[in-house]
């Protein structure tokens, strides 16, 4: 039956009329609701309005918008939208001088096949004010911190100057163009791309002037910490038997360190380890000055120890005093006195048998507690000596 129908060219031709009356009334038939209009559809768009000006004028005012109004037919709607982003919107301010001015708007670059437009509203009025151009200079401010270790090396990028551009009394706000760079975090010399900001005297940003060039490439060195820190020998080992150390000096006394800042090195400087075990006579020895954590390097690496032996004695100071320190209301309640057995080498010892007093006993009542309390006896001696042996080892302190 299908076949019949398809070879009767009379119904065919029928069937070809009907459907064209179909389409032809689905894109002429009158539309409803408040978007279409009769005979098509309409649609509108938002659109901001270009001021064109003249070379030496700038709009002061916010910048203007109108709605543009766009009537068409059902199958222009689909791609309606995409050709209107190319459509614009101008009032031409040309040859006008500074002050309030009543502009039409028209509309460019509308889409081809539309069938109507209209603009709403067909004027806007503007302020115009004389433009003006001048040159500041740039000021660049560091903020952040370089990773641990590092510091922001010598920063000089020199003078720099750029162009503001814009209403005349937008531009004499602007004191100077400001320049953030980071340094955040950086461990080695970076060039960064720096934007160019005018502020006004309170450090506000100005934001209807533009600034030429608008950003700027800045070098900025970042070098590793250096600082100088003091060494002081520490005695390891010990010497032969019947020997002593009677001095330690170090030929450098102090080193460059990279890698820490000032404050975060010990406020005593660096021990040096000098090694003693087994020496019998004078030495002169080269020793590495250990790193630190967080220390890249030393400068010299190594320091020249001159190490001073003697043959070792001893020493017995009978009935030293014992003092009381820290508590001003804290007084000895038994024994007052100690009998001391130093050991050293044997200049130290001579010059302290001949001088004693630079040798004291104490007991520490700074953080004892009212009442009485039995505190160890201290022994202050000088470098190189040691206490061999106390005949009491405690005090009893009466403390108020």
């Amino acid at each position: 039956m299908m076949d019949r129908f398809l070879r009767n060219t009379t119904a065919l031709r029928i069937l070809a009329l009907v459907l064209a009356c179909i389409l032809w009334l689905a894109v002429h038939a009158p539309q409803g609701g408040s978007n279409q209009d009769k005979g098509g559809v309409t649609q509108t768009y938002p659109l901001s309005v270009h001021i064109e000006t003249s070379n030496d004028m700038v709009v002061t005012s916010p910048e203007p918008s109108a709605t543009v109004r766009v009537t068409t037919s059902l199958l222009r709607v689909p791609s309606l939208p995409a050709d209107m982003l190319k459509a614009q919107l101008v009032a031409n301010a040309q040859g006008l001088g500074p002050g309030t001015e009543t502009l039409h708007v028209a509309a460019i670059n509308m889409p081809s096949g539309i069938r109507s437009y209209s603009i709403s509203p067909a004027t806007i009025t503007v302020v115009l004010e004389q433009k003006e151009t001048v040159q500041r200079s740039v000021s660049l401010q560091v903020i952040g911190t370089p990773q641990v270790g590092y510091t922001l090396g010598q920063f000089n990028p020199g003078a720099i100057a750029a162009n503001i551009s814009g209403a005349a009394s937008a531009v004499r706000s602007v004191k100077h163009i400001v320049g953030t760079v980071d340094i955040t975090g950086l461990s080695q010399t970076t060039t960064k791309v720096v934007q160019l900001e005018p502020v006004d005297a309170s450090g506000r940003v100005v934001q209807s002037v533009s600034v030429s060039p608008a950003s700027i490439s800045v070098t900025v060195p970042i070098a590793a910490s250096t600082e100088a820190v003091n060494l002081t020998p520490v005695i390891t080992g010990t010497p032969a038997p019947g020997y002593a150390v009677a001095g330690v000096t170090l030929a450098t006394t102090q080193v460059t360190e990279v890698g820490l800042s000032a404050a975060q090195l010990p406020k005593a400087g660096l021990d040096v380890p000098v090694d003693v075990n087994n020496l019998s006579h004078d030495v002169s020895i080269s020793v590495p000055v250990p790193l630190k954590q967080g220390m890249t390097s030393v400068s010299p690496p190594t320091v020249t120890a001159v190490v001073q032996i003697e043959p070792s004695a001893t020493l017995t100071l009978q009935k030293l005093p014992i003092q009381v320190q820290g508590g001003n209301q804290a007084s000895l309640t038994g024994v007052n006195s100690v009998d001391v057995v130093l050991s050293g080498p044997e200049s130290v010892l001579r010059a302290i048998s001949q001088n004693p007093s630079q040798v004291y006993a104490y007991v520490d009542a700074s953080k004892a507690k009212s009442g009485t309390a039995s505190l160890p006896i201290q022994v202050h001696v000088p470098a190189y000596v040691d206490v061999v042996n106390l005949s009491v080892r405690s005090a009893q302190v009466a403390i108020q």
